[in-house]
């Protein structure tokens, strides 16, 4: 699940991600405007709009917007119920604009009870299970020819990217996250775009636009405190890049967002600090078994059946 610090944050408002050094010969038509000269780019942050009150989301959404009124030729924030809205919003902006996609953000919630990485955009789930199934991604294929190698774009979800397994717990065995896979497969569809995914959890502190590591830390709830948990507190910050054009998958230091959504890298990874390692082991010390209700893996896993 996407996790935040606290509701009251709604009012608070470096090296750059790997790229190509070519766009793809097969989309070099799509990066020419039509003057003839190479297409502008701009970001693009989307956001699910959900009917219930989410405090995550709405601090992301308000900070977002704030930095996008002063930067409206910079980037443009979508909020929508699902791919499709957000595919034919992004498609009616990029027409006009005659632009590309330089940088795509996802902003999103994860869910470990499922025990796989997966990022929602509204309604619309995509996780490694469907991720290369054309007839359930198309949507998110409707925005691939405004991408190419030199798009970066960014999974906003915990867990995205997390290639570790969840350990067995109660009747539920071990199972593998398969982010990786996840990745791989949304980087085909956004024809080899560089994809980045988180291994533990992505917060929505104040600052998120600002350059800094307000997408890392943990959450404070109880459930989060048990050893179930274990594998995420053990990879806080931590984050992984896949290059489509090179089919190159490796770790990279933190991520974060720029103040014009741009998706760079730290120099320092979140956990290269002193106080955040003592943090962390601080709390992985008290990690207690019981935090975690094991509803949610029910729930989740009668959901599954259903579907």
């Amino acid at each position: 699940m996407r996790t935040t610090i606290l509701l009251s944050t709604l009012l608070l408002m470096n090296c750059p991600a790997v790229a190509a050094n070519e766009t793809n010969t097969a989309h070099e038509k799509d990066s020419i405007n039509l003057k003839g000269k190479p297409a502008e780019r701009i970001n693009i942050v989307v956001s699910s709009r959900t009917k219930k009150i989410d405090p995550a989301l709405m601090s992301f959404q308000l900070q977002a917007w704030m930095k996008r009124l002063f930067r409206k030729k910079k980037f443009y924030l979508i909020i929508a119920g699902s791919a499709e809205e957000m595919a034919l919003k992004a498609k009616r902006i990029l027409k006009h604009k005659k632009n590309m996609i330089g940088h795509l953000w996802f902003d999103s919630h994860g869910h470990y009870g499922k025990r796989y990485s997966l990022f929602e955009v509204g309604k619309d789930e995509f996780s490694f299970k469907n991720i290369k199934d054309t007839s359930y991604t198309k949507r998110l294929g409707m925005i691939a020819s405004y991408c190419d190698s030199l798009t970066k774009v960014g999974i906003g979800s915990c867990y995205s990217g997390a290639t570790f397994t969840v350990p067995a717990i109660d009747s539920f065995p071990e199972t593998r996250m398969n982010g990786d896979s996840l990745m791989m497969g949304l980087s085909m569809i956004l024809n080899n775009a560089t994809v980045y995914g988180s291994e533990s959890w992505v917060m929505s502190g104040p600052g998120i636009f600002r350059a800094r590591y307000a997408l890392s830390g943990f959450p404070k709830r109880k459930r989060f405190k048990d050893p179930f948990f274990k594998p995420v507190w053990e990879r806080l910050g931590e984050w992984n890049c896949y290059n489509g054009s090179k089919r190159e998958f490796k770790k990279t230091n933190t991520v974060c967002l720029s103040a014009d959504a741009n998706i760079w890298i730290k120099d320092k990874s979140y956990l290269n600090f002193w106080r955040n390692q003592k943090k962390q082991q601080k709390k992985m010390g008290r990690l207690k078994k019981g935090n975690y209700n094991l509803a949610f893996l029910q729930k989740y896993s009668q959901q599954n059946v259903i579907q």
